[in-house]
């Protein structure tokens, strides 16, 4: 006849053989594959916003050499700087030191504006009033509060520019 304590020591051995560990060896591939994928998310993330910007450069549709034609005087104070800020530049004729990035001043303003921290008139005139409004947006943001339109700010911003 079967005893309490043998069907005790079978059950034990019976639960101890299906409480197997897998080696943590076999956890390395499962790792890697995660860390592949954050960094194709990451990858791919990059390159949508990269797509966005071109979109709406091609958007603009104002070139280089199209501002330099327009204003030749101006482009040789200019030259040392990279192609979009030469441009941006340029074109205004307004205080452009706060872009970094390929925007007008009137599309900066309505981006403000539709962000709800600008109540100037929309000029394309950057002055005092847009420069505290991109540092505002910027501190609301968790931006470097510098009031300069750069690339990290002008992806937050552009999500509120409206026609």
């Amino acid at each position: 006849m079967i005893t309490r304590s043998m069907i005790a020591i079978l059950f034990v051995l019976f639960v101890s053989g299906c409480a197997t560990t897998q080696p943590a060896n076999q956890n390395q591939p499962i790792t890697q594959l995660q860390t592949k994928v954050t960094d194709l998310e990451q990858r791919m993330e990059e390159q949508e916003k990269e797509i966005v910007d071109l979109k709406y450069e091609v958007k603009q549709g104002s070139s280089k050499s199209d501002v330099e034609a327009a204003a030749p005087a101006e482009a040789t104070k200019t030259e040392a700087l990279p192609p979009k800020v030469a441009a941006t530049k340029i074109v205004s004729g307004f205080n452009m030191d706060i872009l970094k990035v390929n925007i007008s001043g009137t599309d900066l303003q309505k981006a403000l504006k539709g962000a709800g921290v600008y109540e100037g008139k929309i000029d394309g005139k950057i002055g005092a009033k847009t420069k505290a409004a991109v540092i505002e947006f910027q501190k609301a943001h968790n931006l470097k509060g510098d009031g300069v339109v750069g690339q990290k700010t002008w992806n937050e911003l552009k999500q509120y520019l409206t026609e």
